[in-house]
């Protein structure tokens, strides 16, 4: 109980510490140990989000004079070592669960022949992940892509394309398996 209570009160003070950074969103929200926000003037947190241990958040610029903004809803869970980095938009609806070991990605490299990959341009997409949804552990989510609300993803997969609402997907890359059936 006295460490439920010690964690409680660190993840108060760093979200204090944040927001002498420049973090703007919810205070109501609990950062485990080792939770990272890189430039948190970028990120908003909605009332009672939780950062597990290991997961960073980052919103940064790839030059273009303009920052990545990651917005996450109400109640949304994100399992640890998780990783969320945005030089567009990433945006997270309420009440979404995010397992371990996810990465969120709004951003791409250059893959063209002749010239290093070192020096080629990178490219941008949003990416909308709608409320409701549950991303098994280790799903990666790529540029561009909207995953509807209600849309469970199963462990593993690779998310290329949109999802629509209410739906079952898994695999590499993830393709609706079926519809969410009622209770």
């Amino acid at each position: 109980m006295i460490a439920r209570y010690l964690a409680r009160l660190r993840s108060i003070a760093h979200v204090r510490a944040l927001s002498w950074l420049g973090y703007e969103g919810s205070r109501d929200v609990h950062l485990d140990a080792g939770a990272r926000i890189l430039r948190p003037a970028g990120v908003s947190l909605g009332t009672g989000v939780r950062l597990c241990r290991g997961v960073k958040l980052e919103s940064g610029t790839m030059g273009l004079g303009t920052f990545g903004r990651i917005v996450l809803g109400e109640r949304v869970f994100v399992g640890e070592r998780s990783t969320i980095v945005s030089f567009a938009s990433v945006t997270i609806g309420a009440l979404t669960m995010l397992g371990h070991g996810v990465s969120v990605l709004d951003f791409n490299h250059g893959t063209a022949l002749g010239e290093p990959m070192a020096t080629q341009p990178g490219t941008t997409a949003p990416v909308v992940i709608g409320a409701d949804c549950w991303l098994g552990a280790g799903v990666i989510v790529l540029p561009g892509v909207t995953v509807g609300d209600g849309t469970v993803v199963g462990a593993g997969s690779v998310v290329t394309r949109d999802l629509p609402e209410r739906v079952i997907a898994a695999g590499v890359p993830a393709r609706v398996l079926r519809a969410r059936m009622p209770r």
